[in-house]
Order: structure tokens, then sequence, then C-alpha cells
């Protein structure tokens, strides 16, 4: 574009003030690729076993059936049910199960499904003062806890394939196995604080209980350096009040960039109020965008909504934004701007 601008017009700053006129166009904003990953940010470590859980479902798998599972964030202690639906009600009976085992832990984070969605789980969680969190929609990186046991547990499904009692198997076998995220430690000694008595155990000796708490914090150090240094990251700082685009997705899976406003935020996670979609949303920062000079933005967005045929008819009653622009004032060929889409007609 500058290139071209060059071959007939110059003034002094000229690559500045195209790149200015691309930055403001809102057509231009939800055509360009997408934004630049931002920093991961790992979730905080909880305090103690099942402070956080993390849900999610499997299925339906190649038996047919449907799977909840749900892993304890602190020591990655799986639970899954087998057979259920993802119903609120069956959502909540499994939870109950799992409650009166365990206690109520103090935060779930599940996806956007329509069970945790609906007023009885949100109320059954408000009953028993647990905390919802959403992961955004098309992100599981957000629900990663859960989002890594799926996958174990989809491929220990296929190699155990026609094993009677392979879930158990499967199980005992992870919640007995030592995790390098854990300090060389299983499941089973985070969360019971004892091994699990399985055949191997008789003779491998026993290590002392240590704390894994400074270990865990250099894992995770790592993690965040080596994914900030192989996904090109960078640092999107979106306030409470911020003007935005945000990423959504029709039924085909395209995404589409929506104007939105940030109402409430929870780490990268935050909350938007849509006028478009009528909703509250939530999407992680690396699915938002920031809006430059968001004045005149309306007057655009009304331009573009409008059929050719209404705006040809009634141009008089739309909108424009002001004719004087600094850029326009600096060109050698001055542009009669009428209406919001001759702002661009020029690039």
């Amino acid at each position: 574009m500058k290139n071209l601008a060059r071959e007939y017009i110059y003034w002094p700053g000229i690559s500045n003030d195209i790149e200015q006129i691309a930055t403001n166009c809102d057509s231009c904003q939800k055509a360009s690729k997408r934004p630049i990953k931002t920093d991961l940010s790992p979730w905080p470590a909880p305090n103690k076993a099942w402070e956080r859980i993390h849900i999610d479902f499997a299925g339906p798998c190649k038996d047919g059936k449907l799977y909840m599972i749900i892993v304890d964030a602190y020591s990655k202690w799986p639970e899954i049910f087998g057979n259920t639906t993802t119903s609120a009600k069956d959502s909540i009976k499994n939870l109950e199960w799992l409650f009166s085992h365990y206690g109520i832990p103090k935060v779930i984070v599940s996806d956007n499904g329509s069970p945790f969605q609906s007023f009885e789980f949100k109320n059954y969680c408000i009953s028993k003062g647990i905390h919802q969190i959403f992961s955004p929609p098309y992100h599981p990186q957000s629900n990663g806890q859960a989002e890594r046991f799926v996958d174990y547990f989809k491929r220990m499904m296929n190699k155990n394939w026609g094993k009677s009692n392979w879930l158990q198997e499967v199980l005992l076998n992870y919640r007995a196995t030592p995790h390098y995220s854990l300090g060389g430690k299983s499941p089973a000694e985070v969360f019971l604080n004892r091994k699990l008595r399985i055949q191997l155990a008789l003779v491998k000796p026993e290590k002392p209980v240590n704390s894994i708490n400074i270990q865990r914090e250099e894992i995770r150090n790592k993690m965040k350096k080596w994914f900030d240094k192989h996904h090109g990251t960078k640092l999107n700082r979106f306030e409470v009040g911020d003007n935005i685009l945000f990423g959504n997705y029709d039924k085909n899976k395209q995404i589409q960039w929506l104007p939105g406003k940030i109402i409430s935020k929870n780490g990268v996670v935050f909350k938007i109020q849509s006028d478009k979609l009528r909703a509250i949303i939530h999407r992680h920062a690396n699915q938002l965008r920031k809006i430059k000079n968001f004045e005149n933005q309306h007057v655009v967005n009304f331009w573009w909504r409008t059929p050719q045929h209404i705006r040809n008819k009634n141009i008089q009653n739309i909108p424009s934004p002001n004719k004087k622009s600094t850029i326009q004032d600096n060109l050698i060929m001055k542009f009669d701007v009428k209406d919001p889409k001759e702002q661009f007609d020029h690039l």
C-alpha cells in the first residue's frame, strides 16, 4: 500500500500516515492476521488438594459412552464417571458423590458447556459456596488440566480396548505413577499422603515425604520461559473499560471479529459485553484485539451494516464523521470525505 501511494503522491511522514489509516480501518483490523499470542499465564498453584478442580467431558467414545472427567489441580488426582450424560442433573449427581468423599472444593473450572451454564448447576455451586470459572470457547489451553487427562484417557481406551475392568486399571496405574510436575511423587502420595498398594510397591522402597512447592514453581517458570520463547509471545495489556475486537466462531468454526467492551477480567480471561450478540461472553487475551482511535467507530459500523440500496436512498440520514483530519490536511491531493466508506476508498 505504501509503495503504491509513493508512485503518485508524497509528503513527509507518508508511511506513518498510511499505517495510521490502516490501523484505524475497521475492515482492515477484522481481516488482518490473528494477534500474536500473549505470554503464557499458568494457573496459580493451589495451597492444598481439592481446592480447585477441572471438569470436562470425553466422548461419545468408541464404546458409545460419554465420560465425565474431573482432575484435582494440586495433585493431578483424576476421577472418571462413565455412561453419564451432559445434563446438569447427572453432573450434580456425580459431584455429590465426589464431595461426600473428598469435601467441597473452592473453585470449579469448566468450559462453557450447557450443563455448567444452566441455572440449576449455577445455583448448586452458589449453595455450596463454589466459585465457577469458565474457560473461553475454542481455547482448550485455559482448561489444560482436564484436557490433558482427556487425551490420556482416550489413548488408554484405544490401547486397552477389549480388556475387562480396563478403566479401573488405568486409574490405578495413573494415580500410582510418579509425575515430574509433582516432584517425582504420584497423585496418590500428594492427594492421599500415601502410596497406593500395587504389586510393584512391594519391591520399590518408599521415599520420604518432602515439600514439592519449590520444585513446582521452578517447573512452571521453565514451562513459561519455553512457551514464551518458542511461540513468539507478546504482552498485551487489556483493562476494564477497553473497547476491543473479540474472536467469535460461526457454525463452520470460522472466526469473525466483533466489537465489544471489557467489563471485568480474571488474569488473562476477560468478561466482555457484546451489543452485537446481546450477551456477556468470556474470551482469553489471545482472542482479543485492541481498537485504536475508537472515535467514530459506531459510524463506520453503521455504514457497513446498512444495505447499499438503503444507503443510496437515505444517505442524508446516515451520520458521518468529521470531514477534516490531520492526514487530509497534509495531502497534496485533497479528498472530500462525505461518508465513512470514502475514508477507506483510497486505500
